[in-house]
Protein backbone atom coordinates (compact mmCIF):
# COMPACT_ATOMS: atom_id res chain seq x y z
CA UNK A 1 0.00 0.00 0.00
CA UNK A 2 1.11 3.62 -0.55
CA UNK A 3 -0.25 6.81 0.82
CA UNK A 4 -0.16 9.86 -1.30
CA UNK A 5 0.32 13.25 0.41
CA UNK A 6 -0.80 16.58 -0.77
CA UNK A 7 1.86 19.24 -0.09
CA UNK A 8 0.03 22.21 0.13
CA UNK A 9 -3.56 22.19 1.16
CA UNK A 10 -6.64 23.68 -0.58
CA UNK A 11 -7.12 26.77 1.28
CA UNK A 12 -3.11 27.78 0.78
CA UNK A 13 -3.20 26.12 -2.66
CA UNK A 14 -4.49 29.66 -4.25
CA UNK A 15 -1.63 31.34 -3.20
CA UNK A 16 0.80 29.36 -4.60
CA UNK A 17 1.83 28.69 -7.95
CA UNK A 18 2.17 25.17 -9.47
CA UNK A 19 6.31 26.23 -9.83
CA UNK A 20 6.25 26.79 -6.36
CA UNK A 21 4.16 23.78 -4.97
CA UNK A 22 7.12 22.30 -7.01
CA UNK A 23 9.81 23.13 -5.75
CA UNK A 24 8.45 22.94 -1.76
CA UNK A 25 7.34 19.00 -2.77
CA UNK A 26 11.24 18.43 -4.11
CA UNK A 27 12.53 20.16 -1.25
CA UNK A 28 10.67 17.84 1.54
CA UNK A 29 11.82 14.80 -0.65
CA UNK A 30 15.49 16.11 -0.40
CA UNK A 31 15.14 16.33 3.17
CA UNK A 32 13.90 13.19 4.08
CA UNK A 33 16.22 11.04 1.78
CA UNK A 34 19.43 13.10 2.91
CA UNK A 35 18.13 12.27 6.40
CA UNK A 36 18.07 8.45 4.88
CA UNK A 37 21.27 8.34 3.56
CA UNK A 38 22.51 9.33 6.91
CA UNK A 39 20.07 6.70 8.55
CA UNK A 40 21.69 4.07 6.45
CA UNK A 41 25.07 4.51 7.88
CA UNK A 42 24.07 4.71 11.28
CA UNK A 43 22.01 1.53 11.16
CA UNK A 44 25.11 -0.54 9.57
CA UNK A 45 27.08 0.65 12.88
CA UNK A 46 24.37 0.05 15.08
CA UNK A 47 23.84 -3.66 13.47
CA UNK A 48 27.77 -4.55 14.55
CA UNK A 49 26.80 -4.05 17.99
CA UNK A 50 25.24 -7.15 19.13
CA UNK A 51 22.91 -5.61 21.78
CA UNK A 52 21.31 -2.53 20.30
CA UNK A 53 18.27 -4.39 18.47
CA UNK A 54 16.10 -3.44 16.30
CA UNK A 55 17.16 -0.58 14.18
CA UNK A 56 15.38 2.84 12.69
CA UNK A 57 14.33 3.34 9.25
CA UNK A 58 13.88 6.77 7.36
CA UNK A 59 11.77 5.85 4.75
CA UNK A 60 11.58 7.32 1.29
CA UNK A 61 9.85 10.06 0.13
CA UNK A 62 9.33 10.13 -3.75
CA UNK A 63 7.77 13.18 -5.60
CA UNK A 64 4.31 12.51 -8.02
CA UNK A 65 3.33 14.91 -10.27
CA UNK A 66 -0.56 14.82 -11.00
CA UNK A 67 -1.76 17.29 -13.52
CA UNK A 68 -5.31 16.72 -13.94
CA UNK A 69 -5.42 17.18 -9.80
CA UNK A 70 -6.56 20.45 -8.28
CA UNK A 71 -3.26 19.77 -6.17
CA UNK A 72 -1.07 18.27 -9.15
CA UNK A 73 2.42 18.10 -6.69
CA UNK A 74 2.42 15.80 -3.82
CA UNK A 75 4.52 13.30 -2.18
CA UNK A 76 4.23 9.57 -2.27
CA UNK A 77 5.53 7.49 0.31
CA UNK A 78 5.04 4.09 1.79
CA UNK A 79 1.29 3.61 3.79
CA UNK A 80 2.22 2.76 7.93
CA UNK A 81 0.29 1.31 9.65
CA UNK A 82 0.16 1.43 13.43
CA UNK A 83 0.22 3.60 16.27
CA UNK A 84 2.00 7.00 14.75
CA UNK A 85 3.23 9.04 17.29
CA UNK A 86 5.96 12.14 17.11
CA UNK A 87 9.29 11.24 18.69
CA UNK A 88 10.64 14.97 18.23
CA UNK A 89 9.37 18.43 16.86
CA UNK A 90 9.87 21.78 17.26
CA UNK A 91 6.80 24.31 19.18
CA UNK A 92 5.30 27.06 18.11
CA UNK A 93 8.28 29.38 19.68
CA UNK A 94 11.25 27.26 18.13
CA UNK A 95 11.80 25.22 21.22
CA UNK A 96 12.72 21.66 20.25
CA UNK A 97 10.67 18.87 22.10
CA UNK A 98 11.75 15.09 22.27
CA UNK A 99 9.68 12.78 23.45
CA UNK A 100 11.92 9.67 25.97
CA UNK A 101 9.63 7.05 26.62
CA UNK A 102 9.78 4.13 24.45
CA UNK A 103 12.69 2.46 22.96
CA UNK A 104 12.33 4.03 19.28
CA UNK A 105 12.59 7.71 20.98
CA UNK A 106 15.22 6.78 23.02
CA UNK A 107 17.35 5.47 19.64
CA UNK A 108 15.57 8.81 17.80
CA UNK A 109 17.42 10.67 20.47
CA UNK A 110 20.75 8.89 19.34
CA UNK A 111 20.72 9.14 15.97
CA UNK A 112 20.15 13.43 16.64
CA UNK A 113 23.31 12.90 18.42
CA UNK A 114 25.08 10.51 16.02
CA UNK A 115 24.46 12.68 12.66
CA UNK A 116 25.21 16.12 15.19
CA UNK A 117 28.75 14.19 15.22
CA UNK A 118 29.34 13.07 11.77
CA UNK A 119 28.48 16.43 10.53
CA UNK A 120 30.67 18.21 13.36
CA UNK A 121 27.58 20.15 14.96
CA UNK A 122 26.51 21.71 11.16
CA UNK A 123 23.07 19.52 10.90
CA UNK A 124 20.31 18.27 13.18
CA UNK A 125 17.14 16.33 13.05
CA UNK A 126 14.43 19.02 14.51
CA UNK A 127 11.34 16.73 13.45
CA UNK A 128 10.72 12.89 13.23
CA UNK A 129 7.47 11.02 13.56
CA UNK A 130 6.38 7.87 12.52
CA UNK A 131 5.43 3.93 13.66
CA UNK A 132 7.74 2.10 15.79
CA UNK A 133 11.11 2.29 14.02
CA UNK A 134 9.91 3.81 10.76
CA UNK A 135 10.68 7.47 10.46
CA UNK A 136 8.85 9.95 8.20
CA UNK A 137 8.04 13.87 8.33
CA UNK A 138 11.86 14.25 8.52
CA UNK A 139 12.67 17.78 9.67
CA UNK A 140 16.39 19.52 9.21
CA UNK A 141 17.87 22.28 11.06
CA UNK A 142 22.04 23.77 9.94
CA UNK A 143 24.21 25.49 11.81
CA UNK A 144 25.71 27.57 8.61
CA UNK A 145 23.98 28.71 5.27
CA UNK A 146 24.80 26.73 3.05
CA UNK A 147 25.80 23.80 4.02
CA UNK A 148 25.83 20.69 1.63
CA UNK A 149 24.04 23.34 -0.42
CA UNK A 150 20.55 23.33 1.01
CA UNK A 151 18.23 25.93 0.94
CA UNK A 152 16.82 25.97 4.67
CA UNK A 153 17.45 28.85 6.60
CA UNK A 154 19.98 28.32 9.38
CA UNK A 155 19.21 27.69 13.07
CA UNK A 156 22.22 28.07 15.28
CA UNK A 157 20.05 28.63 18.81
CA UNK A 158 18.78 24.78 17.82
CA UNK A 159 22.22 23.41 18.05
CA UNK A 160 22.73 25.17 21.34
CA UNK A 161 19.29 24.55 22.67
CA UNK A 162 20.14 20.31 21.74
CA UNK A 163 23.03 20.43 22.98
CA UNK A 164 22.20 21.68 26.76
CA UNK A 165 19.25 19.17 26.95
CA UNK A 166 20.36 15.98 25.19
CA UNK A 167 21.42 13.24 28.25
CA UNK A 168 22.98 10.42 26.43
CA UNK A 169 21.41 7.13 26.84
CA UNK A 170 21.76 3.57 26.82
CA UNK A 171 22.44 3.73 22.73
CA UNK A 172 24.38 6.45 23.06
CA UNK A 173 26.76 4.68 25.30
CA UNK A 174 26.71 1.10 23.11
CA UNK A 175 27.82 3.42 20.40
CA UNK A 176 30.30 4.92 22.74
CA UNK A 177 29.75 8.91 21.42
CA UNK A 178 31.56 12.03 22.40
CA UNK A 179 29.14 13.41 25.20
CA UNK A 180 27.72 16.59 23.61
CA UNK A 181 28.66 18.79 26.80
CA UNK A 182 32.47 18.60 26.05
CA UNK A 183 33.70 21.38 24.63
CA UNK A 184 35.66 20.26 21.99
CA UNK A 185 33.25 17.25 21.24
CA UNK A 186 31.98 19.13 18.22
CA UNK A 187 34.69 21.73 17.51
CA UNK A 188 34.81 22.07 13.49
CA UNK A 189 37.57 21.63 11.81
CA UNK A 190 39.65 24.74 10.48
CA UNK A 191 39.65 23.35 6.69
CA UNK A 192 36.55 21.60 5.61
CA UNK A 193 36.80 17.46 5.75
CA UNK A 194 34.47 14.95 4.48
CA UNK A 195 32.39 14.08 7.36
CA UNK A 196 33.56 10.33 9.05
CA UNK A 197 31.32 8.39 11.77
CA UNK A 198 32.33 8.76 15.31
CA UNK A 199 32.45 4.69 15.78
CA UNK A 200 34.52 5.06 12.58
CA UNK A 201 36.76 7.42 13.39
CA UNK A 202 36.83 5.92 17.31
CA UNK A 203 37.75 2.50 16.14
CA UNK A 204 40.72 4.05 13.51
CA UNK A 205 42.55 6.44 15.75
CA UNK A 206 44.61 9.37 15.12
CA UNK A 207 46.48 7.37 12.13
CA UNK A 208 44.69 6.18 8.71
CA UNK A 209 46.07 2.66 9.64
CA UNK A 210 45.50 0.45 12.88
CA UNK A 211 48.66 -1.36 12.30
CA UNK A 212 51.74 0.57 13.57
CA UNK A 213 53.84 2.25 10.43
CA UNK A 214 57.20 0.53 9.88
CA UNK A 215 60.70 1.38 8.10
CA UNK A 216 61.16 0.42 4.24
CA UNK A 217 63.21 -2.23 3.96
CA UNK A 218 65.45 -2.67 1.11
CA UNK A 219 65.19 -5.40 -1.43
CA UNK A 220 66.25 -9.32 -0.84
CA UNK A 221 69.38 -9.17 -3.04
CA UNK A 222 70.66 -5.72 -0.83
CA UNK A 223 69.43 -8.20 2.18
CA UNK A 224 71.61 -10.99 0.71
CA UNK A 225 74.78 -8.58 -0.07
CA UNK A 226 74.58 -7.07 3.61
CA UNK A 227 74.61 -10.67 4.98
CA UNK A 228 77.69 -11.90 2.97
CA UNK A 229 79.90 -8.68 3.86
CA UNK A 230 79.23 -9.30 7.57
CA UNK A 231 80.07 -12.73 7.41
CA UNK A 232 83.54 -11.65 5.25
CA UNK A 233 84.20 -9.49 7.84
CA UNK A 234 83.52 -11.56 10.56
CA UNK A 235 86.33 -14.19 9.30
CA UNK A 236 88.76 -11.48 8.61
CA UNK A 237 88.48 -10.76 12.44
CA UNK A 238 89.15 -14.21 13.58
CA UNK A 239 91.97 -14.81 11.45
CA UNK A 240 94.08 -11.60 12.89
Amino acid sequence: MKGIKALIPNPIKVFLSDHECNLLSIKECRLQNIAREYCKIFAAECRVIGTFGEVLEVIPVHHMYRPANTIPHATVESDLKGVYLRYCLMDATGRLVMRTGSEAALKCCTLQHWILQWTNGNLLLTRMEGVDFKITNIGISIKSKGYQSLTITENPNVFEQFVSQHKCNYYCGLLRLRSLKTQDSLQTPAKPKCSRSPLLHRKMGSSSSPQPSRKATGSPGDQKASTARGQQSHRQAQGR
